[in-house]
């Protein structure tokens, strides 16, 4: 792989991991358009640098969390946090090899995009009289139960990790910014787990390996634009919502439905 080519994965990456619209959708085409082939390892392991720009961005409430629970005050959110990760680290383990053949199929992420797209456009609004109050509070164990379903939906291409949970949390009665802070959270172990089974994994040694130089570029990148994303992401989802993304989803959709049957992509 290019320098280039990791240079432009990496931003696709840190852009679109956090803001709604599919990171991993982006990359497929992204890939495609590039011509590199089958990414999938090289997508994952992006991971480490977004995931760092989450660690970065909510050190505050990870040390809080964890020095809370040594004092018995705050392991209800730590224990919510972590049964809203089950599920999908369960269907992920189990059906991972089908979810890395998804990739492979545009279709499938043109369908994503359109239909959680419609969903964001009708039922993500703000909730401007939920309680913003402490977001153990917040987010009952009801709550972080659906929000954890929804993350499920997210191991298909297309459809955004971050966009269905933060959706399920606004339609849950939270504010954007606590559906945000909780998805994100929840992305932590479930992100970390996956990337460094993929880095650990023979493949990924050997990408590495032979591809350190664009492995590290592309993480870098990643990190610095995944700050920036998060920061647009959280102040314009507290004004607006979701529905500019869901807007977003289906013209790209449509863009790509166009492009494949040039034969383009």
């Amino acid at each position: 792989m290019s320098i280039i080519d990791a240079i432009v994965l990496g931003l696709v990456q840190g852009v679109t991991e956090f803001i709604p619209v599919s990171s991993s959708g982006h990359l497929v085409i992204t890939s495609k358009l590039l011509g590199v082939g089958n990414s999938f390892t090289f997508d994952v392991l992006l991971n480490l640098g977004t995931l760092l720009a989450l660690v970065i961005f909510y050190r505050k409430r990870i040390w809080s969390i964890i020095t809370s629970v040594f004092k018995g005050k705050d392991w209800p959110l730590l224990a919510k946090l972590i049964v809203a990760t089950i599920p999908a680290v369960v269907i992920g383990l189990a059906f991972n090899d089908i979810i890395e053949q998804l990739n492979d199929y545009v279709g499938i992420v043109i369908i994503s995009l359109v239909v959680v797209g419609v969903l964001m456009v009708f039922g993500g609004k703000e909730n401007k009289e939920a309680d913003d109050c402490e977001i153990s509070q917040s987010v009952d164990w009801k709550k972080a139960i659906k929000i954890g379903l929804a993350q499920m939906l997210a191991l298909i291409p297309g459809v955004s990790r971050s966009g269905i949970t933060i959706l399920t949390g606004l339609r849950s009665n939270l504010t954007a910014k606590k559906a945000a802070e909780f998805s994100f959270l929840m992305a932590i172990p479930i992100t970390a787990g996956a990337t460094f089974k993929t880095l650990l994994s023979s493949g990924g040694m050997e990408f590495i390996k032979t591809n350190f130089l664009s492995f590290a570029i592309g993480n870098i990148v990643s990190f610095a634009f995944g700050m920036v994303a998060i920061n647009f992401l959280i102040k314009l989802i507290s004004k607006r919502g979701l529905k500019d993304f869901g807007y977003y989803r289906i013209i790209l959709a449509a863009v790509l439905t166009i492009l494949l049957l040039i034969g383009l992509i």
